[in-house]
């Protein structure tokens, strides 16, 4: 007769999961969203390869400048966020990531900003391939920005109250850096 071996009534297996659940979930997420914007980006640069002349109208010229120091806000709103975890549970943890946000709302404001005066200046999405493909890129990727703004206060908030743990603020971060990170390309991919 063979004998079977059975766990006791309401224990579970001492197998610890490779990923929690909250930074599995958010790596599949970006996942799909790093297919979505490298689909962006290879529809751009095919339409930029045989569209012949490719520029804004005469009208209008890119504020690089502007958007290289906003580009760098972004970085440093990426790093705080950083810090912010290497500091988790500590009272210098809710300054980092609140500098975090800061910096990541004047990013978004910025960009905005300067969207609403390319409109002004005539670069919109009917003035041409250039016009269409630009807003399409950087608007996705500001509307990402925004949002993530907005779960970085959400999640302050949680913090502040300590209903956040240590994985869940992980998932977070990895939400950021993507955004943090997709950005110099689409900077350098639309702008120059």
């Amino acid at each position: 007769m063979a004998q079977t071996m059975s766990l006791p009534t309401g224990s579970r297996s001492s197998r610890k999961a490779a990923f929690p659940n909250s930074v599995l979930g958010m790596l599949i997420f970006v996942t799909t969203e790093v297919m979505f914007f490298l689909a962006l980006v290879s529809s751009h640069t095919v339409i930029k390869s045989t569209a012949g002349i490719w520029s804004p109208p005469e009208s209008v010229r890119l504020p690089l400048l502007a958007t290289g120091f906003n580009t760098l806000v972004l970085l440093s709103s990426g790093l705080l966020l950083y810090l912010a975890g290497r500091n988790f549970g500590k009272d210098k943890a809710r300054t980092f990531f609140a500098l975090s946000i800061v910096t990541g709302l004047f990013f978004v404001t910025s960009q905005g900003y300067e969207w609403l005066q390319l409109i002004r200046y005539g670069l919109t999405m009917t003035s041409g391939v250039f016009g269409a493909t630009f807003f399409l890129l950087v608007g996705s990727h500001g509307l990402h920005a925004a949002s993530g703004v907005v779960a970085l206060m959400i999640v302050y908030r949680l913090m502040s109250r300590g209903r956040i743990n240590r994985d869940q603020f992980k998932a977070l971060q990895i939400f950021w850096f993507f955004i943090v990170a997709i950005w110099p390309l689409f900077y350098a991919v639309v702008y120059f």
